[in-house]
C-alpha cells in the first residue's frame, strides 16, 4: 500500500522468530500439578438437618436480639392495636427476653421521684373587664317624636304644626300608654336606628292593649262625669 504523501513512514519492523507481536518472551504451555495426596475416597455420611450441636451456630448462646429483630410483617394488631403504658412495655420486654430462654434479664433504670408535694391546682386572680354596651335602658318616653327629635326630620315652616298635634295625640293617649304594658317600666334603644341614621318619614301608631283601653276608657268616663 503507498504510502500516503505528507506522513512520515512508520519504524515498526516485524519479528522473523515465530512469537507473536508484542510479546517479550515465548508462551510457554501450563502444566498440570500433580496432588502431593491422594483424596480419601471413603463416602462422606450425610447428617440430617436440625440435629442439635450441627450447623453454624451449634455450641452458642441465642441471639438476644431476635425478639426485637422481626422479619415477619407486623400484623394489624401490633401497629395499631399496642398501646401499652410504659410499665406494660417493660413487662412484655421482659418476657420476650425470658422466652428465649437467655438468663440475662432486661433491666431499666429507676425513675426518680420528681416531687413529694401534693397536686395543686393554680389560683388565678379574677379578671374583671369593663365594656361599654352598645344600648341605653332608660324610662318609658310619654312624649317622643321620633321623626324629628330622634331622626332630625325637618318639614319647614309646618314643622311647628305637626310637632304640636304630635303633642295633642300623645297628651290625649296619655292614659293609655301609661295602663300599657305595666311591668314594663323601662325601654332601650336596642333595635332601634341610631340618631342620624338615614331612615325615612314614617308613622309611629300607639300599640293597643286591653289594660291601655281600659285605663283610657275609664279617663275619659270620668271626664264627662266631673265636667257636665
Amino acid at each position: 500500500m503507498a504510502q500516503p504523501a505528507g506522513q512520515p513512514r512508520s519504524t515498526f519492523v516485524p519479528r522473523k522468530d515465530g512469537a507473536p507481536a508484542g510479546l517479550s518472551a515465548p508462551i510457554l504451555p501450563i502444566q498440570a500439578k500433580t496432588p502431593d495426596k491422594t483424596p480419601d475416597k471413603t463416602p462422606i455420611e450425610k447428617i440430617p438437618p436440625g440435629t442439635p450441636g450441627v450447623g453454624s451456630n451449634a455450641g452458642t448462646a441465642p441471639d438476644t436480639y431476635q425478639a426485637y429483630i422481626r422479619l415477619d410483617p407486623p400484623g394489624r394488631e401490633r401497629l395499631f392495636g399496642a398501646r401499652d403504658t410504659e410499665r406494660e412495655l417493660e413487662e412484655r420486654m421482659r418476657q420476650e427476653r425470658k422466652d428465649l430462654g437467655s438468663p440475662d434479664t432486661v433491666v431499666f433504670p429507676e425513675k426518680p421521684e420528681l416531687t413529694t408535694e401534693a397536686f395543686q391546682t393554680r389560683q388565678f386572680a379574677p379578671t374583671i373587664v369593663l365594656e361599654e354596651p352598645s344600648y341605653v335602658v332608660y324610662r318609658r318616653l310619654y312624649f317622643e317624636e321620633k321623626n324629628s327629635e330622634r331622626y332630625g326630620w325637618d318639614l319647614g315652616p309646618i314643622q311647628p304644626v305637626v310637632s304640636t298635634l304630635y303633642f295633642l295625640k300623645d297628651v290625649a293617649c296619655l292614659p293609655h300608654n301609661f295602663a300599657s304594658f305595666p311591668c314594663r317600666r323601662f325601654d332601650t334603644n336596642a333595635g332601634q336606628c341610631q340618631p342620624g341614621d338615614p331612615v325615612p318619614y314614617l308613622c309611629y301608631p300607639p300599640e293597643l292593649t286591653w289594660t291601655g283601653l281600659l285605663a283610657e276608657a275609664g279617663v275619659v268616663g270620668l271626664l264627662f262625669w266631673a265636667i257636665p
